[in-house]
């Protein structure tokens, strides 16, 4: 096992060496397994400590790390010794809700949770690298093992790592296609009492382990469906709402429905374009530029709304959409079709989907055929290659999770299901360093249950997402039961760019990403002028290549 140091630049030394800041939870689950971060039993949904569940010493890490992601789950790091070789293996918990990085010296491997540590381990921090960058604002929406920092990767979540063993690749412990839909397929109404049931357990532990929440709440189901289930749980919470001077971007009338069902309190702030700073990055100390620019103010809001109520943490729906599969396609009508045959069942569930769509039962059943008949090619993600000069050189495209390696044929509602779960990765507030803020509804115990629920399941009614609105049906007033679209911050953002216009050009064209060569520099030239309030402007994307450079800048100094 590590040495344990009392400062981060003490961990680089002769022999392997541990530290961990006063605020992260680390323990010793048995002489041969070291686990940081927060875990919790799945027999007892109670903290694994020595007085709850100790870890076996297993044979192999191997065998250990198979316990681990079947007895345990949290948002956890694990360093566990081998009995057959004595070497490590590294261990990040399914749901990635501790990410850990790495970076190669000459003469260590270093691992750390926030990326700003390496410069405080006796290295040079690690420097952009602008061809991961650009690749990156080609695929914003994956997650890839290489970040954006120069020679630093990604653990993936699942995976048993070991470090100075070139010869023996990760192993893959925790497969996502082992929890897809197989054997008996259970009523809409089983279905959502247990998801009620494992929603309430999941955050009753959160709630116990993180403190007081305030939930960002929207009045939409998922931040609705986290509200009634700390209710159910008996934990205390209050809510905040953000919104827009503009109608199309305020929610508060629901969120005040949601706040007075539970006799709750509601903090509400308002989107002040004059907050937004063009020269500050809202993804500072992350390893990409991995959120919005207009999210440096939302920062702003929430905090000073989770201070006035006196919360730990701010709990946000992040991920609900993918998690709550909320397909707008033919796939559900195509797997029912797969699984059940033509009858009544298909025939329901096309009309479900048209409802959901709002296309023709004509419309619905082209689309089905040509996915039943002709599939898909398995391509998933579309490069965005506005704003950008083309690259000769490549970099890595993996995955930070291989999920559709092995997943179901292309025209598979499965496979667009693992997809949606990938797509939210990087939009999921984990408990690494930064603004106390998490997203409780990736942890583990509900990724392993939505994935086991059939496509067609979530569609019931013609109404999206509809196990997670019937699971808590009875606690929820109906007027927010009953919404199907929300409303977004849309016109703040279209404000904040059209009042820092000048700014941002400048910035852009004098800035790293020019330099660099990743702006094509006369369609920055005509975005940056376009009408903000056109639906076809630019004006989101020059906002995220201006995020990229901001976050660029950050990292050297």
């Amino acid at each position: 096992m590590p040495s344990i140091v009392e400062t981060p630049e003490q961990v680089c030394t002769a022999v392997p060496a541990l530290w961990c800041d006063s605020e992260t939870p680390w323990q010793f689950a048995n002489g041969r397994c070291c686990v940081i971060g927060i875990a919790f039993s799945r027999g007892t949904f109670r903290r694994v400590s020595s007085s709850v569940e100790s870890v076996p010493d297993c044979a192999t890490a191997g065998a250990t790390a198979r316990y681990l992601v079947t007895k345990v789950w949290g948002g956890y790091f694990a360093i566990i010794e081998d009995h057959s070789n004595g070497h490590f293996g590294l261990l990040v918990d399914p749901s990635g809700l501790l990410p850990v990085y790495h970076l190669t010296t000459p003469d260590h491997d270093l691992y750390a949770s926030d990326p700003c540590l390496f410069a405080r381990s006796g290295t040079p921090g690690p420097p952009v690298s602008y061809l991961a960058l650009h690749a990156h604002l080609l695929n914003p929406e994956l997650r890839r093992r290489v970040t954006c920092l120069e020679g630093v990767e990604e653990l993936a979540p699942g995976v048993l790592h070991f470090p100075g063993m070139t010869e023996r690749p990760p192993q893959a412990i925790w497969h996502a296609t082992d929890f897809l839909p197989s054997g008996e397929i259970l009523d809409f109404e089983e279905y959502a009492d247990q998801l009620k049931g494992l929603s309430t357990a999941v955050i009753h532990c959160w709630s116990e382990s993180l403190g007081k929440a305030s939930v960002a709440a929207s009045g939409g189901v998922d931040s609705s469906l986290i509200c009634a289930a700390l209710a159910h749980a008996d934990q205390p919470f209050d809510c905040v709402t953000l919104a827009t001077l503009d109608p199309t971007g305020d929610e508060r009338i629901y969120a005040r429905r949601v706040a007075d069902w539970f006799d709750v309190r509601c903090a509400e702030r308002v989107y002040d374009p004059a907050l937004y700073d063009p020269n500050r990055s809202a993804s500072e100390g992350l390893p990409r530029p991995a959120r919005r620019s207009f999210q440096q103010v939302l920062d702003t809001l929430l905090l000073d709304a989770m201070t006035e109520l006196g919360a730990s943490t701010i709990y946000d729906g992040n991920g609900g959409d993918n998690l709550f599969c909320f397909l707008h396609s033919s796939a559900p009508v195509v797997d029912r079709l797969a699984a059940e045959g033509l009858g009544a069942g298909a025939c329901r569930t096309l009309v479900d989907m048209c409802r959901i769509t709002d296309c023709s039962i004509p419309s619905m059943l082209a689309a089905a055929f040509h996915r039943y008949f002709r599939k898909r090619r398995k391509e998933t993600w579309r490069d965005d290659t506005n704003l950008l000069v083309p690259q000769t050189a490549k970099v890595s495209m993996e995955a930070l999770v291989p999920w559709l390696s092995n997943a179901p044929q292309a025209g598979s509602g499965k496979r667009d299901h693992l997809a949606l779960i990938m797509r939210a990765q990087n939009h999921i507030h984990d408990l690494s360093a930064g603004l106390p803020r998490f997203s409780p509804l990736a942890s583990q115990p509900l990724v392993e249950f939505c994935l086991g629920v059939p496509t067609w399941i979530w569609a019931s009614g013609g109404k999206n997402r509809a196990l997670a609105r019937a699971a808590f049906a009875d606690c929820l007033p109906r007027s927010v039961l009953a919404r199907t679209s929300k409303a977004g911050p849309d016109s703040f953002v279209r404000q904040a760019f059209s009042r820092n216009r000048t700014v941002i050009g400048e910035r852009l064209f004098d800035g790293l990403l020019a330099a660099n060569g990743l702006i094509d520099r006369k369609a920055l030239e005509a975005a940056v002028r376009t009408d903000e309030t056109d639906d076809s402007s630019m004006f989101g994307r020059v906002l995220d290549l201006l995020e990229a450079e901001n976050w660029a800048r950050s990292w050297i100094g």
